[in-house]
């Protein structure tokens, strides 16, 4: 009879969560706190009915209980930013169109791609917002999908450009991330070995070669190495793993500077880049026309390039456009680091992060490179560029990220996302002759 009581009140407060995907998880921790608290009554000296029957009444009336765990636990689905990215999609086109109107190219027979692509983009957008993010948080799907990745990228590039290493290596941060939040070894060895794999996981991108997409990914994963770090995700002195975190990434920058040293390429590279008026029909060409804003000087197959969108956009409406675009990039890096940080989990920020970096380190390397100011070539203007390779890349990043949000609620920071401990440690219930306060024990397995 005491269990039938049990079902009958977990039933009854499941009734009143209507969020389906936590309703489970749930009700099961529910389940064990009410077993828990009947194990306690039992010590004392009840038999099991009455240990089961106690423990039942207090837990309060389950229709206020189901109320309060639905308000707690409710997908929060952030429509602005997705509106923003939706707006963006559609720009692009646009700008596309209006820039090669003026420079006097094709664009019927180029565009209609392009105009194919936006809606199953959009599409596939929708698609990763709507999924469950936390699938990732099973050691075997982010483990066995993050050499699946590096395996596809290395037999799909043999030293030709073939940007699927690309697109592949700018979405391993979120599988990395996955990774680490599945792991919180506290030993230097383990902080050490992350650090390393953030440089060595994005390498395929070398057999393009890419230095910028090999740039972008391992300072996204580095970036998030350091988050964790700093938000004590590691055993020890946070400071100590800060900077453990920091040391591979200082050592290969070190070893790349030396031995940049001995090849003549990149100290020419280099010495266009500082002097481009050294050089202006050589390597200083690009930088020299860039920094002085001459842009219609420039050869026809360099405007019939969309990287250098913002420099024309410059030139032809103007300086302001440099300006504007970088505060709408710092505007937009704050709003969303902001809205990441609040994030209930440390889980959750982290995975958040992995995939907000790659997008804003994007933006910034497409800007520098656009002023004349970037030694490596940008990979997209996220939404805007034209190719239907990274507007798909950058959909499936934004709807991680908009899945990671959706999901906050159901993100804690346990070994296996959903399957850990779903219900907060501390629950106030309001009823009516007062307060119900329920405390959540941790269980060692």
């Amino acid at each position: 009879m005491a269990r039938e009581a049990v079902q009958a009140y977990l039933s009854a407060v499941g009734a009143r969560i209507r969020w389906r995907r936590a309703r489970r998880p749930l009700l099961e921790e529910l389940a064990a706190h009410i077993d828990d608290q009947a194990a306690d009554y039992r010590a004392q000296g009840m038999g099991e009915e009455e240990a089961l029957e106690r423990a039942v009444a207090e837990m309060g009336d389950p229709e206020a209980v189901g109320r309060d765990l639905d308000r707690l636990h409710r997908p929060k689905n952030r429509w602005g930013l997705a509106l923003a990215v939706l707006l963006l999609a559609l720009a692009g086109p646009f700008l596309q169109f209006m820039i090669y109107q003026v420079t006097g190219q094709g664009v019927f027979d180029v565009y209609a791609r392009q105009a194919v692509w936006v809606p199953i983009a959009l599409a596939l957008l929708c698609g990763v917002w709507f999924s469950d993010c936390t699938l990732l948080l099973r050691r075997r799907w982010a483990a066995g999908l993050t050499v699946a990745a590096v395996a596809w990228a290395v037999l799909n590039t043999n030293g030709t450009y073939r940007p699927i290493a690309l697109y592949v290596t700018l979405l391993l941060p979120v599988l990395y991330a996955a990774l680490l939040c599945r792991r919180r070894d506290g030993r230097p060895v383990a902080v050490l070995l992350w650090g390393l794999a953030a440089w060595v996981l994005p390498l395929p991108t070398m057999l393009v070669p890419s230095a910028s997409a090999y740039l972008l990914s391992g300072s996204s994963m580095t970036l998030v190495l350091l988050t964790a770090a700093g938000l004590g995700w590691f055993a020890g002195k946070r400071r100590k793993n800060i900077l453990l975190s920091l040391l591979p990434t200082l050592l290969g920058l070190g070893v790349l500077f030396l031995s940049g040293l001995q090849k003549g390429y990149f100290l020419r590279r280099l010495s266009g880049f500082l002097h481009p008026e050294l050089d202006p029909n050589g390597i200083g060409y690009l930088y020299l026309h860039l920094r002085q804003g001459t842009l219609a000087d420039l050869r026809d197959n360099v405007l019939s390039s969309t990287d250098l969108m913002l420099a024309f956009l410059a030139q032809w409406k103007g300086e302001w456009v440099f300006p504007f675009s970088a505060v709408l990039l710092a505007l937009a890096a704050l709003l969303l680091l902001r809205r990441v940080w609040k994030l209930r989990s440390r889980t959750g920020k982290l995975l958040a992060l992995s995939a907000l970096l790659p997008l804003l380190l994007q933006v910034g390397l497409y800007i520098l490179y656009n002023l004349g100011y970037s030694l490596f070539a940008p990979l997209s203007l996220p939404f805007l560029s034209y190719g239907a390779g990274y507007l798909l890349l950058n959909c499936i990043l934004v709807g991680f990220l908009l899945s990671v949000f959706r999901m906050d609620a159901l993100l804690r920071d346990g070994a296996s996302g959903p399957a850990g401990p779903i219900l907060p440690e501390r629950l106030e219930l309001a009823l009516a002759g007062g307060r119900l306060r329920i405390e959540y024990r941790r269980r060692r397995e």
